[in-house]
């Protein structure tokens, strides 16, 4: 991937606003997964994030799912989204076979972030 194209992923998934952020994850992932990304029990929450008027979560949830953004809108504009979504739920060579999801969860941000650049290269992520 493109160093610019890298960079505007980036500064989409830090300038957007968060209700938007969680609608097109919602849209494209599912709430489920964007409950995982998250790190949070209630299955409604990411409905409530993605209204205009909807709460915010606290800071380190509000970063994971813009890690989660990030990683997705990477994969999302090489491989479409369903190979994204693919990746994200999967067990990971690059990520000792866990779901990169859960790197997000955990905001292994250099790890996944790394592994889905090196998907889309086509290249080993060390």
């Amino acid at each position: 991937m493109e160093a610019a194209a890298r960079n505007d992923i980036y500064l989409d998934a830090t300038r957007m606003n968060f209700h938007d952020l969680v609608r097109e994850l919602n849209e494209n992932v599912g709430a489920t997964v964007v409950q995982t990304m998250a790190g949070v029990k209630t299955r409604t929450s990411p409905y409530k994030w993605a209204k205009p008027d909807g709460p915010v979560p606290g800071p380190e949830v509000e970063s994971r799912l813009r890690l989660g953004y990030r990683v997705w809108k990477t994969l999302a504009s090489a491989e479409g989204r369903n190979v994204a979504l693919a990746w994200l739920m999967g067990s990971n060579p690059r990520l000792d076979e866990d779901l990169p999801v859960l790197y997000i969860q955990q905001q292994r941000t250099r790890e996944v972030i790394g592994a889905a650049e090196a998907f889309v290269d086509d290249t080993y992520a060390a």
